[in-house]
């Protein structure tokens, strides 16, 4: 029956009780005791009323304050102080073997309570007990706290009432008078999770577990706890049978203990950009010869979004990126006016952008304590380009110039995509930090280019005034990858 505590309570007893038992008797119970020291917790109490009956798992137990040890099974535990006059204390612990467990119990003066008066029908004198805990015999009349209570007798042997509810409204009496019989089966029910209900042939007798006697012949056993669907177990007690029930509640996915409510969330992320080339004209011209950087910069992004609470959120985006690439040795033409055709030679680009990105993006989030996001943005980026070229080229005369540094500067249209995934940790019920991996995929719409309207230009020896095509584009389509940070606030 898993009762380990009262196993180690007769162990502890009878090596008190008889000390001079012969060694090998000895032994053994010391070895159990060791064994069943793992299985068993104890729970300490404070802070209750003096007198108060503590009830563990329907059982009464001790009164308080504790004069031994009040050990229990490891597992999850209900416990239940009562005293009349005063508000009880009921608390849900879970206790490991071998460990303590220490709970606080306030127990304030009913502010709020009724009268209860119980006798037997034919005037015998059995112990009253409520909710788990003897307060009296009959006839016995107290104050009890208001709400839904649980009455049954207790005589010598099987004789006694099955469960009967007590229901206390505030400042009126209630009375049952309860018909003592032989209880010839008994029960024992065990209900996971510990904290449901347990209602014996409609009476909600305790939570978790119970145990006591019933008539023989049909009971029907239930089981209820929000957010879990029901069980209910109909059984035939013979005479002399005790039986025993497990009931384990599947969890409703769909029942609103469980549903996250919809919040408000704001985060920010930032991070290293970088793009293995930035498109274009510039770069499609970088041959073998050709030493292209990487393009490094940086990105930080505000969103804000409604997430609903399922994780699903949809919401709005901006941010800055910037990031620079050189590009040496590529080839290059360099046009005089009126000429052709142009002074062939090599070009070193320096190009630099930065820009605003503003677009939506709708997101997933897993899991509460180390959440798992992924997320897909989309939008526009309006980007300046600035670009600084020089170069080495032949001459028509065959010579060599070297072509100082011009610089330009041009806007740019993209479209970009922006799919994200992070993970994170919970640092407190509203903030999260996380790192992640995002990716700019940039489309470009409207993509700047070399001169624009303005191409500057070198005065080249022979061949006059000279300047690079106004139609090559300095960026194009590109991806930038950006490992980052994030810090997540909701509301």
């Amino acid at each position: 029956l898993k009762r380990f505590d009262e196993s180690l309570d007769m162990y502890v007893t009878l090596l008190r009780e008889f000390p001079n038992m012969p060694e090998d008797k000895k032994s053994a119970a010391q070895k159990e005791i060791s064994e069943l020291q793992q299985l068993v917790g104890t729970v300490d109490i404070a802070g209750a009323e003096p007198g108060a009956s503590i009830v563990v798992d329907g059982k009464p137990r001790q009164d308080f304050p504790l004069l031994e040890p009040l050990r229990v099974s490891a597992g999850t535990h209900t416990i239940r102080l009562f005293k009349e006059g005063f508000q009880p204390f009921e608390q849900s612990v879970d206790v490991a073997g071998g460990q303590t467990v220490r709970i606080t119990a306030k127990m304030p003066a009913l502010a709020a309570s009724g009268r209860l008066r119980v006798a037997e029908k034919d005037g015998k004198r059995l112990e009253v007990v409520v909710d788990g805990a003897v307060v009296g015999v009959t006839p016995w009349e107290g104050s009890i706290s208001v709400g839904d209570h649980v009455v049954f007798l207790r005589g010598d042997g099987d004789l006694g009432t099955q469960p009967a509810a007590a229901p206390i409204a505030k400042g009126e009496a209630t009375s049952l008078t309860l018909v003592a019989e032989t209880l010839e089966a008994s029960v024992l029910v065990d209900v996971q999770p510990p904290s449901a209900s347990v209602r014996i042939d409609g009476v909600h007798v305790g939570r978790g577990i119970w145990d006591g006697r019933l008539r023989k012949g049909a009971h029907s056993i239930e089981a209820l706890y929000e957010g879990y669907f029901p069980v209910k177990r109909d059984i035939t007690l013979e005479r002399g049978e005790h039986e025993q029930v497990a009931l384990k509640l599947e969890r409703d996915e769909s029942a609103d203990r469980w549903q996250k409510p919809s919040k408000i969330v704001f985060d920010v992320t930032g991070g290293v950009a970088l793009a293995p080339t930035f498109g274009g004209d510039v770069a499609a011209s970088c041959g073998d010869d050709c030493d292209a950087g990487i393009g490094l910069g940086g990105l930080v992004m505000l969103n804000g979004a409604y997430e609903f609470g399922s994780g699903f959120s949809l919401g709005l985006g901006a941010g800055f990126l910037q990031a620079s690439q050189s590009t040496t040795g590529r080839d290059a033409t360099l046009s005089p006016v009126g000429i052709e055709p142009g002074l062939s030679g090599t070009a070193d680009d320096d190009i630099r952008f930065r820009g605003y990105l503003v677009g939506a993006n709708a997101g997933m989030r897993f899991f509460d304590d180390f959440p798992i996001r992924i997320r897909l943005g989309a939008g526009a980026l309006i980007a300046q380009a600035r670009s600084v070229r020089s170069g080495r080229f032949t001459t028509r005369a065959g010579s060599a110039f070297l072509a100082p540094s011009l610089e330009t500067e041009e806007m740019g249209a993209f479209v970009y995509l922006d799919p994200e995934a992070s993970v994170g940790v919970r640092i407190a019920e509203v903030l999260e930090l996380g790192v992640g991996l995002q990716s700019l995929i940039l489309i470009a719409a409207a993509p700047p280019t070399w001169g624009g309207e303005q191409n500057p230009a070198v005065v080249v020896d022979g061949d006059g005034l000279s300047s690079y095509s106004d139609e090559e584009t300095t960026l194009g389509h590109m991806v930038v990858l950006i490992p980052g940070v994030s810090a997540r606030v909701s509301f």
